[in-house]
């Protein structure tokens, strides 16, 4: 099993790459402004969350919103919380600190391509698993991706009710729909979580039943760093001793860039090639008709992380 280490903190680990987390969110999305106010809370209140009316009030949220805010905050990867202790991860300050953060206030869409990069990756939410990193087709009944969340679930020996994996799966197209503004619960703001403006999935009704559809090709606003930091975590999490990635491997292979970003080849290899110019990478012919990423030197791939958190 790999262990190593990548630029988000997280051991690259098989169960990460695996569903194994189905509820918690509490049925709110992410909102606007939630993360930067979670990290700038746990500065300063470690303790913060000891118990739930001190969360309460120095987050100024209600008990639910509170307990979703910890979720994301941990799904995300800015935070953690061990016996009652929260504290904010070097990922969290790399990017949300006042101070030295590169966008403390999560105003660049490159900050949210990250953020979906770390969730996808990392945090095992079961529909993210099931949609993102799975599915094989571009669109999916919403019927039949609740049935693969829970085939999942069941496969991994925690069966879930069927409630819950709608609840699961709505959490998602709530998060990423972009057309899914009319469908907003009561009291929620329809423009209120950022991640719709990916525009990686949408939802269509196809007589009488909502399908998913995701949107495969180029990301016009994947910016270069953005991608460079899912490039880093990736080769250093599942080969960190290697010079090379195929491009195959890259575009095809579990949780790489190609499969969590919704990429076509055309556009990975587009991606790839600004990365080539600005990160001293090189793309070579493999010999077999293949194409590989090559870091000439061995600071290369130091080079390829120090342009990833680049400030504008």
């Amino acid at each position: 099993m790999r262990t190593a280490t990548g630029d988000t903190g997280h051991r690259w680990t098989q169960e990460e790459g695996h569903a194994r987390i189905y509820s918690g969110h509490e049925s709110f999305p992410c909102r606007y402004g939630w993360l930067p106010k979670l990290y700038e809370a746990v500065a300063d209140d470690p303790e913060l969350f000891s118990d739930d009316e001190r969360a309460i009030m120095g987050l100024g949220l209600g008990k639910n919103m509170v307990k979703a805010l910890r979720f994301w905050g941990q799904a995300f990867g800015l935070l953690e919380v061990t016996r009652g202790t929260a504290r904010n991860t070097g990922f969290a300050q790399r990017m949300l600190d006042p101070e030295t953060g590169r966008d403390p206030y999560l105003e660049e869409m490159g900050s949210l391509w990250r953020l979906h990069w770390v969730v996808t990756a990392h945090a095992g939410l079961g529909a993210w698993v099931a949609t993102f990193l799975e599915l094989q087709d571009t669109q999916i009944a919403r019927e039949r991706l609740i049935d693969l969340v829970r085939s999942r679930a069941r496969a991994a020996k925690k069966s879930i009710a069927l409630g819950t994996a709608k609840a699961h799966v709505d959490m998602l197209l709530r998060t990423y729909d972009w057309t899914h503004f009319d469908q907003a619960t009561p009291g929620e703001d329809i423009s209120g979580c950022p991640f719709r403006e990916l525009h990686l999935l949408e939802t269509s009704l196809v007589n009488g039943e909502t399908y998913v559809t995701l949107k495969r090709g180029a990301k016009l606003q994947l910016d270069t760093e953005a991608f460079a930091f899912a490039l880093y975590d990736y080769w250093q999490g599942t080969a960190p001793g290697s010079r090379s990635l195929s491009l195959r491997s890259l575009l095809l292979d579990r949780r790489s860039p190609g499969v969590i970003f919704c990429l076509d080849e055309p556009a990975l290899h587009a991606c790839l090639e600004d990365i080539s110019r600005v990160a001293g990478l090189q793309l070579r012919s493999d010999g077999v008709g293949g194409i590989d990423l090559v870091c000439g030197a061995p600071e290369a791939r130091e080079r390829l992380k120090e342009f990833a958190w680049q400030c504008n």
